[in-house]
C-alpha cells in the first residue's frame, strides 16, 4: 500500500505534540491545531514544487539527510530551545523554496487561520524540519538522493491536494505554488462556482432588460396610436371646415388641402 506522507506526518503531531507547539509559538491550542493541519500540506506543496526545479530535489535530499534525528529530539528541543529552532528551520524553509515562496505561505496561513504572521512563521519553522524528518524516516536505510525525492513527491501530488484546505488553495492558487501538483482543476471550482453564481445574477438582469424593451415598444406603439388619431381628428376638423368629406379623392391627408384643379361644391 502506498505510503501517504501527509497522514505520516501528521501521525508524528499529536495531540500532545501539537500543545508543545502551540505553547511554543504562544497561540491558543485550538488554533494551533487547525493551523498544523493546514500547515503541513501547504509545506509539502511547497517542498513539491522545490523538487521540481532544476536541483530542488537533491536541496531537498541533502536537507532531509541532516534532519535524520530531529523526530526522535524534537519534543526535548521544543520545550528548551525553541527559538533556536524557529531560527534554524526558518533557515532551511528559506533555503530549499525561497524568500518569495516562503512569504507566500507565510501569509497565506496566517490569512486562512487567523494567527499573525509572526506566530505563522514561527510555527513554519517548527514544522519544516519535522516534515523533512519524516521523508529522511520514510526512506529508512536507504541512501537519500535526488531520484527518490523526486518519485517521492510524484507519487504524493494527490494526497497532498486532498489534505491541503480548499480556502487555503484558493490563497495559494495565484503563488505559482499549486502548478507543481498539476491541480489547476481543483482550484478552478471554486472560481467556477463564483462565474456560476456570477451568471445566475446576470441572466435575471438580461431577463429584466428584455422585458422593459419590450414594455417600452408596446408603450411607443400605444403612443403611435393615439398620435395617429388624434392626427386623424385634426384632418376631419379641417375637411369639414373646407367643406368636403376626409374621403373626399380631393382631399389630401398630410397637408389637409384640397388638390389642385378642384373647388368646394
Amino acid at each position: 500500500m502506498t505510503t501517504n506522507l501527509v497522514s505520516v506526518v501528521m501521525e508524528f503531531l499529536t495531540p500532545d505534540m501539537i500543545g508543545r507547539i502551540a505553547s511554543a509559538v504562544e497561540v491558543d491550542r485550538n488554533k494551533a491545531q487547525s493551523a498544523v493541519r493546514s500547515a503541513v500540506p501547504a509545506l509539502l506543496v511547497a517542498f513539491n514544487d522545490t523538487a521540481t526545479q532544476p536541483g530542488g530535489a537533491q536541496k531537498l535530499a541533502d536537507a532531509a539527510g541532516q534532519q535524520t534525528s530531529t523526530l526522535r529530539n524534537f519534543a526535548r528541543h521544543v520545550s528548551g530551545g525553541q527559538s533556536l529552532l524557529f531560527e534554524e528551520g526558518s533557515r532551511m524553509l528559506l533555503s530549499l523554496v525561497g524568500a518569495r515562496n516562503q512569504n507566500s505561505l507565510t501569509e497565506a496561513i496566517a490569512t486562512f487561520t487567523g494567527l499573525n504572521q509572526g506566530a505563522t512563521g514561527s510555527l513554519l519553522g517548527l514544522l519544516a524540519p519535522i516534515v523533512m524528518g519524516t521523508i529522511a524516516k520514510h526512506q529508512g536505510t536507504r541512501s537519500l538522493d535526488a531520484n527518490d525525492i523526486a518519485d517521492l513527491f510524484a507519487s504524493q501530488k494527490d494526497n497532498i491536494a486532498d489534505a491541503l484546505p480548499s480556502g487555503l488553495g484558493s490563497l495559494l492558487s495565484g503563488t505559482g505554488l499549486l502548478n507543481s501538483l498539476g491541480g489547476t482543476s481543483r482550484t478552478a471550482t471554486p472560481a467556477s462556482n463564483e462565474a456560476m453564481r456570477g451568471a445566475s445574477i446576470v441572466r435575471p438582469v438580461r431577463q429584466r432588460g428584455a422585458a422593459a424593451k419590450i414594455v417600452i415598444v408596446v408603450i411607443a406603439a400605444f403612443l403611435a396610436v393615439f398620435a395617429s388619431m388624434a392626427l386623424l381628428g385634426t384632418f376631419a376638423r379641417k375637411a369639414q371646415d373646407a367643406g368636403i368629406s376626409p374621403i373626399d379623392p380631393g382631399f389630401v391627408p398630410s397637408t389637409g388641402q384640397i388638390n389642385a384643379g378642384r373647388s368646394k361644391p
